[in-house]
C-alpha cells in the first residue's frame, strides 16, 4: 500500500523543526492517556478544619507531592484551595502557612498549563499576604513559580509594577534580585514607569551593602536596565555615582567598568561625562576619596584609556582642570589614580598634546609634588617619579611641546631625590643656557652634588665650557672654578670622577702657558702620588685599580711633555719631565707591582726611551708614526747650546730661554729599574728599546750616565733576575732574559772607552756564557762586536772562544752569524797572530759544516768557503800542509756527499785530496817522475769528470720525464755544479798556497817580454785549468840589433799578422787543445805587436831587407860586431808556462839546459846575465831614435 503524500509543506516542517508552526494535534497516544487525578471527597474531608492542623498540614503535603506528579481534574485545585484557604489567615501557626505555601507552589509548578485566571487569584495571595514582612521566602519561591522566575507575568502584567515596589521594600534580596533583572530583560514594557525609582534603589542598595552577591546582583540589574530599557536622566547621576564607589572594589572593576562604558555609549554619554566632572569639581565631595577615583577612572578610560569610546569628543584639555581641581584635598587614593590617568595620557598622546594641555598637566605634576612632602607616601612618590621619567624621555624623543623651564624647574626641585638620568638631562638642558653673556654663568658651574655620574657630567660641561671660552676667560674660569672645585680631587672617594677630573686638568694644562700652570700641574701631581705612597695590598682582580686616575695623571703628563718640548716657556716641559722621573722612583720606592702601576711604568719607560738628540744637542722624540722632531728649547746639556747661542746670535737680540732636560736622571731610572723591577714586560720594554737609546751617544755623554753601572748590572741581571721576577709568562726562563740583554750589551760595545778592564772583561765573559743557550745567536753577533770595538781584551779571550764555538751545533740560524764571526776575524790579524794549529783547527771545524749544499742556502756555503780559504791562507805556512787533509776530508763528508752517487767518485776524490798532501818528489827514475807527474794530473782533472759524467748520467735519466721534471732536473744540476766548482775553487787553492806564499796574478818581467816576443803560444785545457806555453823567437832580438827594418819595409803587412791556416792545422793536430783566441791576441798586441807570429814568418824574416827611404843613416849596431855573430842563437831554448786556474794564475820561465848539438857551431850558451845587459842597452838606443822609427811603440 502507498504511502499518502505529506499535506505540510517545506515552510511548514521548517517552522515544526524550529518550534515556530501552529501547535500539532494531540497524538493517539495522549488521548489514550490515563485521566487526571481525582481528588476524592475523603481527601477534601481531611482537610477540613475539624481534623486537626497536624492531619490537614499532613495531608496537604500529601497533596503537593501529587500536585507535582498528576494533572488534577478539572476545578480540582479551586476544591483544594477552599479547604485550605484558613490555614493562612495570621492567626495560625508558622507551620501551617508554610505547609499551605507549599502546597500552593506545588499546585503551580504541577498545574500551571491548567490554572489560567487562577495564575491572577495566587498573586493576589501573595501580594497580599498578611503580615507583609513574613515568610517572605516562601512567598518568593510561590512568586518565581508562578512567573517562571519572572519570565512569565500572564494575567499579571498591570499589577507586576506595583508589587516590584512593594517587595524591593520589604525584602530587597539577591533571589529577588535575580528574578528582577529577569522581569527587565522579558517584561521592561510593564515597568517604564517605575524604572527611576527602581534604579534609585537598586544604586541606593550597592552603596549601602557589604555582600558581594547582592552588588553583583544589583549590577546585573542595572546592566540589565540600561541594556533592555531606558536609563531614567534623573537617575543618571546616582547611577554614576554608584558605579565610581563600587568600581573600587577590586573584584567590581571590571563589571563596572563594562557598565559604564555601555552608558557612555548611549545618547547620556557626554552627559555622564559632564557629571563625573562635576562631581569632581564640587567641594562636597572633596572628601569622598572612592567618588573621587572612580570619576577619575572612569573619565581616563573613557577619553584614552586602552579601550576608550571614540563618540565621545571631550578632549583632554576639558577634563583635566576637574583632575586638578580633584587635588585640592590631598588623598593618596585620589592623587595615584590621576598620575596613573595622566600617565596613560602622555604615554599613549604625548606628542600630540598642545601647549596648553601641557600647562594643566604641568600644573597637575607640580601639585603632585607638593603632595609628596606632606603624604610622604612612597608608592605615591615612586609613581610621580615615574611620570616625570615618562616626560623626560618624551623631551629626550622631541615629543615634548609645553614649557621647558617650568617642567626642568619641577625636576630641579626634586633632583636630590630623582635617578641620575634625570639629573644627567636637567643638567645638559641647563647647560645650553651657560653663555658668557647670562649675569652669574660662572657661578652655575659650581654644582653641590656627590653622585659620581652627575659630578662626571658636570666635569663634562665644564670642559666644554672652558674649551669654547677659553681664549678670553681661561684666567678667571681657573681661579674660579676650576682650582677651588679640583684642588682636592685627589682625596675624592670616587674613581670615576678622580679620573675625568684628572683628564680635564691635563687638557686643561696641555695649552695653558700662564702662571697658573703651576697650580694645575700641582693638582696633577697630588693625584700621581695618592697611591704610590705606601705599598698597596693585592686586591680584588674583577674591581677596578683604585690606580686608573694615576694612569690617566701619568698618561696626561706625557702628553704635556710632548707638547711642552715645542713650546715656550721651556721650564714648564722641565718641570714635567721631573714630575715623571719622581713618580718612577715613588714606584720603585713603594715597591707598588699591581697591573696598573706596571702599565703606568710600561708607557713612561717607553716614552723615556723614545728620547733622541742631535749633534746640537737639542732633545726630540720619535712620536708613534715615525717621526723625530727636535726641540728649539730643550736641551739635553746647558752648557754647550748657551756657548753656541752665545756666539750665533747678533747683537741686540734676546734668544727665548732654553731648558735642561738632562738625561741622566732619566737613566739612573733605568737602572733602577734593571736593578729592582719584578714585571717581566715593564723590564723587557726597557730591554728591547736600550739598543736604539744607545746609538744617540750624545743623549748619554753630554750628562753623567755610568755606562760601566748599566754594563755591570746587565752582566749580573742574567743570573739574578729570574729570582725577582713575578709576572713571566708559561716556559719563562733565564734564555729570555739573555736574549733580551744581548742586544744591550751588544749596543754597549761601542762604548767600550767608558768601560773598565774588567767591566770589559766581564761582558765578554757574559757572553761566552750564553753561547750553551738559546740566545748564542745574539751572543756570537755581539763578540764580532767586541772583537771590532775591544781587541786588547779579546786577544786574550779568543784562543779559548775559538774553542767554544766548535761546540756549537752547524743550524741554519747560526750560520750566519759564526761565518761573519770568523769573516771579520780573520781580517784582524793581530788578534790570531799568536794562534796555535789548535786554534786553526778549530777555526776549520766550525766552517765545514757550513759547505753542506743540502742543510744551508747557496749564500752560506760560499760564505763558509770564502772564510775556509781565508784563514787557510792566513795561517802559518808550516800549519798548512797539516791542514790540507782534515779540511779535504770535511769536504768531501760536508760539500761533496750529497752529490756522490757511486763508489768510483768517492775513490776519485779520495785520491784528489791526497794529492795535494803527497806532491811527486823527485827520485832517481825519471820514468816515475814522468809518471807521478802524470798521476798529479790525473787527479787534478778527476773530479771535474766525474762530475760532468753525473751531471751528463742526471740528465739522461731526467730527459725521460715531462717537461717540468727536465726543468726541475737543469735547476738541480746547474745548483750541483755550483757546488762542485765551490769545492773544487777550495781544493785548487790550497794546492796553490799550501808550500808557499805567491800572488794570484803574475807580472812578465822586461827580460821575459824580451825572450818571448812573437813566440809561438799554444792552450790546452786539463781539468778546470787553461795551460798556456809559449816558446821564445828571434823577433824581438831582431829588433833589438835593427836588423828587422828592411824585412818589415819589404814584407809588407804579412809580418804583423798570424797565419790562420797555422792554428787551423794545430788545433787538428793536437785535439785536446784550445785554438789561441785571435782577440786575445789582438789585445795584448799594444804592449807586444809581434808576439803572434808564427814560426814561418820568422823564417821569412831572415831573407835580405829591401831599402828604405825611412831606414837610420847610421847603423846602431855597428859598434858591437861581436853581439851580432851571435844572433842566431840568442833567444834560443826559452819557453813560458802560464797556468790559470780558479784561484790564481802561475808563470814561470823556463831554459833548455842541453848542449848545443857537436854538429852546430861551437858558440856556447851566453850567460843570462850578459844576455840582460845586452838587451837593456838596446832598449837605450832604440829610445834615442823612436821619434823616426816605425818601431817606437815597442819600447
Amino acid at each position: 500500500m502507498n504511502k499518502q503524500p505529506s499535506k505540510e509543506s517545506l515552510k511548514d516542517k521548517v517552522k515544526g523543526i524550529f518550534g515556530l508552526g501552529s501547535p500539532r494535534p494531540p497524538s493517539k497516544q495522549t488521548e489514550s492517556k490515563p485521566s487526571e487525578f481525582i481528588i476524592t471527597l475523603d481527601i477534601l474531608k481531611e482537610l477540613h478544619p475539624d481534623c486537626g492542623l497536624s492531619n490537614r498540614i499532613r495531608v496537604a503535603n500529601h497533596v503537593s507531592d501529587l500536585a507535582k506528579a498528576k494533572k488534577f481534574e478539572e476545578h480540582a485545585v479551586e476544591a483544594v484551595w477552599k479547604a485550605v484557604e484558613d490555614m493562612l489567615t495570621p492567626e495560625q501557626p508558622p507551620e501551617a502557612r508554610h505547609a499551605v505555601l507549599l502546597l500552593l507552589r506545588a499546585v503551580i509548578q504541577g498545574q500551571g498549563e491548567r490554572l489560567g485566571p487562577l495564575r491572577a487569584f495566587f498573586f493576589k495571595v501573595i501580594r497580599d499576604y498578611q503580615p507583609s514582612n513574613e515568610d517572605l521566602s516562601d512567598r518568593l519561591e510561590v512568586f518565581k513559580a508562578l512567573t517562571e522566575n519572572g519570565k512569565d507575568i500572564t494575567y499579571l502584567e498591570e499589577d507586576i509594577a506595583g508589587f516590584v515596589l512593594l517587595w524591593m521594600d520589604i525584602g530587597l534580596t539577591a533571589d529577588f534580585l535575580h528574578v528582577l533583572v529577569n522581569l527587565v530583560k522579558f517584561n521592561s514594557c510593564y515597568l517604564d514607569q517605575n524604572v527611576s525609582v527602581m534604579v534609585q534603589k537598586i544604586c541606593l542598595l550597592c552603596n549601602r551593602t557589604t555582600a558581594s552577591t547582592d552588588i553583583e546582583m544589583a549590577l546585573q540589574v542595572l546592566d540589565a536596565v540600561v541594556c533592555y530599557n531606558c536609563l531614567p536622566s534623573d537617575s543618571l547621576t546616582v547611577f554614576i555615582i554608584t558605579l565610581c564607589r563600587t568600581v573600587n572594589v577590586k573584584e567590581f572593576c571590571e563589571s563596572c567598568w563594562k557598565l559604564m562604558r555601555k552608558v557612555l555609549g548611549t545618547h547620556l554619554g557626554h552627559s555622564a561625562i559632564y557629571t563625573m566632572c562635576r562631581i569632581m569639581e564640587e567641594r562636597a565631595y572633596m572628601e569622598d576619596s572612592p567618588l573621587l577615583r572612580g570619576a577619575v577612572f572612569f573619565v581616563g578610560m573613557a577619553l584614552w584609556g586602552a579601550h576608550r569610546l571614540p563618540a565621545l569628543k571631550n578632549t583632554p584639555t576639558l577634563v583635566l582642570p576637574s583632575f586638578y581641581k580633584a587635588m585640592w584635598c590631598a588623598n593618596e587614593m585620589v592623587s595615584y589614580e590621576i598620575v596613573l590617568s595622566i600617565t596613560r595620557l602622555i604615554k599613549k598622546y604625548g606628542k600630540e598634546l598642545q601647549v596648553v594641555t601641557w600647562d594643566i598637566l604641568l600644573g597637575i605634576i607640580e601639585r603632585l609634588l607638593q603632595q609628596i612632602q606632606s603624604i610622604g607616601s612612597a608608592e605615591l612618590k615612586s609613581i610621580v617619579f615615574e611620570l616625570l621619567t615618562t616626560v623626560e624621555e618624551l623631551y629626550e624623543q622631541n615629543g615634548f611641546h609645553g614649557s621647558s623651564d617650568k617642567f626642568f624647574s619641577l625636576v630641579e626641585k626634586c633632583a636630590d631625590k630623582r635617578p641620575d638620568a634625570s639629573v644627567l638631562t636637567l643638567i645638559s638642558y641647563r647647560a645650553q643656557s651657560i653663555q658668557p653673556a647670562k649675569d652669574g654663568w660662572i657661578q652655575s658651574l659650581q654644582p653641590n652634588e656627590s653622585r659620581g655620574v652627575i659630578r662626571i657630567k658636570v666635569l663634562h660641561i665644564l670642559s666644554f665650557v672652558l674649551s669654547t671660552n677659553r681664549q678670553l676667560y681661561e684666567e678667571e674660569l681657573i681661579e674660579v672654578v676650576v682650582v677651588p672645585q679640583l684642588s682636592g680631587i685627589a682625596e675624592d672617594r670616587d674613581l670615576a670622577v678622580r679620573r675625568q677630573a684628572t683628564q680635564l686638568l691635563v687638557d686643561l694644562a696641555e695649552s695653558c702657558s700662564t702662571h697658573h700652570f703651576t697650580s694645575l700641574l700641582d693638582i696633577i701631581q697630588r693625584v700621581g702620588d695618592t697611591h704610590t705612597t705606601s705599598p698597596v695590598s693585592e686586591r680584588d682582580l674583577t674591581t677596578e685599580s683604585p690606580m686608573e686616575d694615576v694612569r690617566t695623571a701619568i698618561r696626561g703628563l706625557l702628553e704635556i711633555l710632548q707638547s711642552k718640548l715645542y713650546s715656550l716657556p721651556a721650564s714648564h716641559a722641565s718641570r714635567v719631565y721631573e714630575l715623571l722621573i719622581g713618580h718612577l722612583q715613588l714606584h720603585y720606592k713603594s715597591k707598588y707591582t699591581s697591573a696598573v702601576a706596571c702599565s703606568i711604568r710600561l708607557q713612561v719607560f717607553d716614552f723615556l726611551l723614545m728620547m733622541r738628540t742631535d749633534s746640537l744637542h737639542r732633545l726630540g722624540f720619535l712620536s708613534k708614526d715615525g717621526v723625530l722632531r727636535f726641540s728649539p728649547y730643550c736641551h739635553c746639556d746647558m752648557g754647550e747650546p748657551e756657548k753656541r747661542g752665545s756666539e750665533k746670535k747678533p747683537a741686540g737680540s734676546v734668544s727665548p730661554p732654553a731648558a735642561c732636560l738632562p738625561y741622566s736622571p732619566a737613566f739612573n731610572v733605568l737602572l733602577q729599574c734593571l736593578k729592582m723591577e719584578t714585571d717581566w714586560k715593564v723590564l723587557k720594554l726597557v730591554l728591547d728599546k736600550m739598543p736604539w737609546t744607545l746609538q744617540y751617544k750624545v743623549l748619554l755623554l753630554s750628562s753623567p750616565c755610568s755606562i760601566d753601572q748599566l754594563c755591570s748590572t746587565l752582566c749580573s741581571m742574567v743570573h739574578t733576575v729570574t729570582e725577582r721576577l713575578k709576572k713571566t709568562p708559561d716556559g719563562f726562563s733565564r734564555t729570555d732574559v739573555q736574549l733580551a740583554v744581548v742586544p744591550v750589551l751588544t749596543a754597549i760595545t761601542s762604548y767600550h772607552n767608558y768601560l773598565e778592564q774588567a767591566r770589559q772583561r766581564e761582558l765578554v765573559q757574559c757572553l761566552e756564557a750564553g753561547l750553551i743557550y738559546r740566545c748564542a745567536k745574539q751572543c756570537v753577533v755581539a763578540l764580532t762586536m767586541c772583537t771590532v770595538e775591544m781587541p786588547d781584551i779579546m786577544i786574550k779571550l779568543l784562543p779559548a772562544l775559538i774553542v767554544k764555538l766548535t761546540h756549537i751545533s752547524a743550524t741554519v740560524a747560526m750560520a750566519s752569524p759564526m761565518l761573519e764571526f770568523l769573516s771579520t776575524l780573520v781580517r784582524l790579524p793581530h788578534l790570531y797572530a799568536y794562534f796555535v794549529a789548535e786554534q786553526y783547527v778549530s777555526v776549520f771545524a766550525i766552517s765545514l759544516p757550513y759547505t753542506n749544499p743540502s742543510k744551508f742556502n747557496q749564500y752560506i756555503v760560499s760564505l763558509a768557503h770564502h772564510v775556509i780559504s781565508m784563514w787557510f791562507i792566513r795561517c802559518r805556512l808550516t800549519f798548512r800542509k797539516d791542514f790540507v787533509q782534515y779540511i779535504t776530508k770535511g769536504l768531501r763528508s760536508n760539500a761533496l756527499m750529497p752529490f756522490d752517487d757511486t763508489q768510483d767518485t768517492q775513490s776519485s776524490f779520495r785520491a784528489r785530496s791526497t794529492s795535494l798532501n803527497e806532491r811527486p818528489k823527485s827520485t832517481g827514475s825519471p820514468v816515475k817522475e814522468l809518471r807521478d807527474l802524470s798521476a798529479f794530473r790525473s787527479r787534478s782533472i778527476s773530479v771535474s769528470e766525474h762530475a760532468v759524467r753525473r751531471m751528463h748520467t742526471s740528465s739522461t735519466t731526467c730527459s725521460l720525464g715531462s717537461s717540468d721534471e727536465n726543468t726541475v732536473s737543469q735547476a738541480d744540476d746547474g745548483l750541483k755544479t755550483v757546488h762542485l766548482e765551490l769545492t773544487e775553487t777550495c781544493l785548487d787553492m790550497m794546492a796553490r798556497y799550501v808550500f808557499s806564499n805567491f800572488s794570484a796574478l803574475p807580472k812578465r818581467s822586461p827580460i821575459a817580454e824580451f825572450l818571448l816576443a812573437g813566440g809561438r803560444s799554444m792552450t790546452w785545457l786539463v781539468g778546470n785549468k787553461l795551460i798556456t806555453i809559449t816558446t821564445s823567437g828571434g823577433v824581438r832580438s831582431q829588433a833589438l840589433l835593427g836588423m828587422d827594418m828592411a824585412e818589415r819595409l819589404g814584407g809588407g803587412g804579412e809580418m804583423t799578422r798570424s797565419d790562420p791556416s797555422l792554428h787551423t792545422r794545430q788545433t787538428k793536430e793536437a785535439p785536446a787543445k784550445l785554438e789561441s783566441q785571435s782577440s786575445q791576441q789582438l789585445n795584448r798586441a799594444s804592449r807586444i805587436r809581434v808576439r803572434s807570429m808564427s814560426g814561418r814568418k820568422r823564417r821569412n824574416s831572415l831573407s835580405p831587407p829591401s831599402p828604405s827611404p825611412c831606414a837610420p843613416p847610421k847603423d846602431p849596431l855597428k859598434d858591437k860586431p861581436s853581439l851580432a855573430e851571435f844572433l842566431p842563437v840568442l833567444t834560443q831554448g826559452w819557453a813560458e808556462i802560464f797556468i790559470r786556474r780558479p784561484s790564481g794564475n802561475t808563470s814561470w820561465l823556463m831554459c833548455l839546459e842541453n848542449p848545443p848539438s857537436p854538429f852546430s857551431s861551437e858558440l856556447g850558451n851566453m850567460p843570462l846575465q850578459e844576455l840582460s845587459s845586452s838587451a837593456l842597452l838596446s832598449l837605450l838606443l832604440s829610445l834615442r831614435s823612436s821619434l823616426c822609427s816605425p818601431l817606437s811603440g815597442l819600447s
